[in-house]
């Protein structure tokens, strides 16, 4: 919003420059400045008066455009770290839980001479603890991902896929339209959050050896675009898989968050996650 003073001085400075020199013009420049000459500078002036106001406007737009679109972006990274606080809680949390009531079963065990059923239960602290690290290095990544700082979200994308994939021996692709999406910092925020969890499910269930990720757009607006996210997996049951093993539900919730349709499809070889808007 324009401060009242700005107003005010917008308004009153071209009646203020121009009535005085015609003021002026008219008394004492009457007998000396021809009316044509006269006419010639007064129009400079307009001009002139005109070119300082809309300059000052531009600027000021520009400025609260500016400070609007670092105030989305400080909201959309807020939202994403209370989204990773109760991922902290409701998954991390548990998960470290979980795994100490197995510690204590497996020494209950023990201590009672049950020692064939441990390597299971030991088995299955292991695992726990992987799953735990894995949330964790997500969360730290994510939280590392920062929209202000002004990198490009394709090579954010890249490296993360390459740091997340190529260790693991996981080959990958990127593709990007030509034509310039635009994707406000809440977008590239929870797209970002929905690669992690898609990428997090490849690495962990679906055995593949290749991902495809693609962010295209066919309208002549570019405001409408499509985020897809393809592996060469064993595939699923979506009817039967748990949504929270598969975090079907977080991804779902991040594509409404966006307004964003979400979609997945999975058979043999083939899963596609979708994101479109």
């Amino acid at each position: 919003m324009i401060p009242l003073r700005t107003k005010v001085s917008l308004f009153l400075t071209p009646a203020i420059v121009i009535g005085l020199f015609e003021t002026i013009r008219h008394t004492l420049l009457e007998n000396i400045l021809p009316m044509e000459l006269g006419n010639w500078i007064t129009a400079c002036i307009d001009a002139g008066v005109i070119a300082l106001v809309s300059r000052t406007l531009f600027l000021t737009y520009a400025k609260k455009e500016q400070e609007l679109s670092q105030e989305r972006a400080s909201r959309a990274i807020l939202l994403e770290r209370e989204r990773l606080a109760r991922v902290l809680h409701d998954q991390i949390a548990q998960s470290i839980f979980y795994s100490g009531v197995q510690v204590s079963s497996a020494r209950t065990k023990f201590q009672q001479g049950m020692v064939e059923t441990l390597e299971k239960d030991l088995g299955d602290v292991l695992l726990s603890l992987r799953e735990i690290d894995e949330n964790i290095r997500q969360a730290i990544f994510n939280l590392r991902q920062d929209p202000l700082e002004g990198s490009d979200f394709g090579e954010r994308i890249r490296f993360f896929l390459d740091k997340s994939l190529s260790e693991r021996n996981i080959s990958w692709d990127f593709q990007v339209s030509d034509r310039d999406i635009t994707l406000s910092p809440a977008d590239q925020v929870q797209l970002f959050g929905i690669l992690q969890e898609a990428i997090a499910n490849v690495i962990k269930h679906s055995q593949a050896t290749h991902v495809t990720v693609r962010l295209t757009s066919e309208s002549a607006d570019h405001s409408h675009w499509t985020f897809l996210i393809q592996d060469n997996g064993i595939g699923f049951h979506t009817n039967t898989v748990h949504d929270g093993r598969y975090g079907m539900e977080i991804m779902a919730s991040r594509a409404r968050d966006i307004k964003a349709q979400f979609s997945i499809q999975s058979e043999s070889g083939n899963t596609k996650v979708t994101v479109r808007r």
